[in-house]
């Protein structure tokens, strides 16, 4: 069995490469772990590179290095936010736009006309309104918003 490889001398690229492997597993596999466990690698091997170690103790310390990095880990996207604003209002289509104050373009007439949001038109439903004033998105059907006149907007 001469073909086996022996761990007398395990180098610093050999943790590195591991770390890299171990990176490539984060990458194709869902979830964050491997990630942690690559850190555990390429920081052993930055040690080993400044401090050569027997093999033994380089595992024990890839083993403590690996347990630390991965409760560290927990402890640190457990912190994180979990949805964000983009998240939230994602595929909600016209509905996001619920609440926002906007622009007649085209005069609200037997219920029907247009509205300015952002760079873009929109069909909008409400009461007779001309055009330039203001009025408030309350809800939407599709890709029409249905609008109310603010108080004091027009005349």
């Amino acid at each position: 069995m001469d073909w086996l490889p022996t761990f007398e001398h395990v180098r610093p690229w050999h943790w590195w490469v591991l770390g890299a492997l171990l990176l490539i597993l984060e990458v194709t596999l869902p979830g964050v772990f491997f990630v942690w466990l690559a850190l555990a690698a390429f920081t052993l091997g930055l040690v080993v590179f400044v401090l050569p170690l027997p093999v033994t103790v380089q595992l024990l310390l890839f083993a403590a290095l690996s347990v630390a990095a991965v409760l560290i880990g927990r402890r640190y996207v457990g912190r994180l936010p979990v949805g964000g604003d983009e998240g939230d209002t994602l595929n909600t289509g016209a509905h996001r736009l619920v609440g926002r104050t906007v622009t007649v373009t085209a005069p609200i007439v037997n219920g029907v006309g247009r509205v300015r949001v952002g760079d873009s038109d929109w069909r909008a439903t409400g009461p007779d309104t001309p055009v330039g004033a203001s009025v408030l998105v309350v809800g939407a059907e599709g890709t029409t918003l249905r609008v109310r006149e603010i108080s004091g907007s027009w005349v």
